[in-house]
Order: structure tokens, then sequence, then C-alpha cells
């Protein structure tokens, strides 16, 4: 399925500030969104781990995302953990069509 976040890039970047994690609520999911620069990344908010909430993490110098409970890294892109230490997360693709920004979801 496939949801309308935002009707465009500028708007995105309006809401979503640069390297500011967010919290999105789609089709009863919570979604991690994060801006980086001109692309935007979606994945589970909770952490693979523990299920602590991602959007309250940072993201660290590499762009991955710090979970702020037992600081495990994950990829924004993959969903995979740094250190392989749990499963990944599940990332969602963003889809930019001229009618606007779209979760696949």
């Amino acid at each position: 399925m496939k949801l309308k976040l935002f009707d465009s890039h500028d708007k995105a970047k309006e809401v979503l500030k640069h390297k500011q994690p967010r919290l999105l609520r789609a089709n009863d999911k919570e979604i991690c969104i994060v801006r980086i620069g001109e692309s935007l990344f979606a994945f589970q908010n909770d952490c693979a781990h523990m299920g602590e909430n991602l959007h309250t993490g940072n993201l660290n110098y590499l762009d991955q995302i710090v979970c702020p409970l037992h600081t495990y890294r994950f990829n924004i892109k993959t969903g995979e953990e740094a250190e392989q230490r749990c499963g990944a997360l599940k990332t969602y693709s963003i889809i930019e069509l001229a009618e606007g920004i779209f979760i696949e979801c």
C-alpha cells in the first residue's frame, strides 16, 4: 500500500529537519523517518534488540540510527545492525512522484 506523506520535496524539507529522526504513524505502524540532505529514509521505529523507540535516538557520523537504550547502530538504508548483534530493522521504500512523496507500507 502506498501512502502520501508530502505534497512536495520542499514540504518534506520543511517538516523533516536534516538528520533529526521523526515518528510517523501509518497503517497502525510506527515508522521512523529521517531526511539526510535530499534523501529520505524510513524504517521500523522499535529497535530490533529491545523495542526502544528509535525516533528518540540520533544519527551518528556514519548516518546510522543509534538506539538510545543500548546504543545498537542500524544502517538506515538496509536496516542491518552494525555488529550483527540482533535482527535487522524493517525498511520502507520512499517514492517521489510528480504528485508528491509516498511511503510503501
